[in-house]
């Protein structure tokens, strides 16, 4: 797949969990073009995919800010990771899950050896099971020094595709939003979130992912 053009957004704001999710997904709803956004933790917090317990979840993290992600995948520490979210709107072709997956890692380890990093792509899954995200590795993952520091998750939606990844266990730049958005396209447009999106994405923080019912529902 090949991206022409790409939107980036990178906060400079560190947010709560709940935030986070939320503009990720009020991204989906209001953005017309390919979307990168670059984002932090205002405090140490996990999300969890889509599936997962919550009581799994809360047993091992009592301490910190939980939040139930909208798309899949296991659960995974923040607050010291570079995170980032990438959307893909309708008007564009949609990609496989798989194809997305491979380019988005292959761009991620372009832009982490261009800053100095040695990676190495994963070419099959590791044999054990696995709750917490990084402690297992599937195809086009990435690797340093035999441990996984690269993982994402996918949503498809009618309105088009979120994927959610993180990078972990290696030194990011401060420049690395705009390094890994060069990885992607050739073509790139800084811009902050619009109102549409804040508004959208406060709805979601009080209706969705700040509430109960949303984040204990399994």
């Amino acid at each position: 797949m090949k991206l022409n053009r790409l939107e980036l957004i990178l906060d400079r704001e560190s947010l709560e969990a709940d935030w986070n999710m939320a503009i990720d997904e009020a991204l989906l709803f209001t953005t017309e073009s390919p979307t990168l956004r670059c984002y932090r933790w205002s405090r140490a917090a996990v999300s969890f995919g889509y599936f997962v317990k919550w009581e799994t979840v809360a047993a091992q993290y009592p301490e910190r800010q939980l939040v139930r992600r909208w798309t899949g995948g296991g659960i995974v520490e923040h607050g010291e990771d570079f995170t980032y979210s990438l959307v893909i709107p309708m008007a564009m072709d949609q990609p496989k899950t798989s194809d997305l997956y491979r380019f988005v890692h292959l761009g991620i380890a372009r832009a982490l050896r261009e800053s100095g990093q040695a990676v190495e792509i994963t070419d099959s899954p590791d044999q054990m099971e696995a709750a917490r995200c990084f402690d297992r590795a599937v195809e086009f993952d990435l690797k340093a020094n035999g441990k996984k520091i690269a993982g994402a998750a996918v949503r498809h939606h009618q309105r088009g595709t979120l994927l959610q990844g993180s990078i972990q266990r290696v030194t990011i730049p401060t420049t690395f939003g705009t390094i890994l958005a060069t990885s992607f396209t050739n073509q790139i447009t800084t811009q902050p979130l619009s109102v549409l999106t804040k508004d959208l994405a406060s709805y979601l923080v009080n209706e969705k992912y700040g509430s109960e019912a949303w984040n204990h529902r399994f």
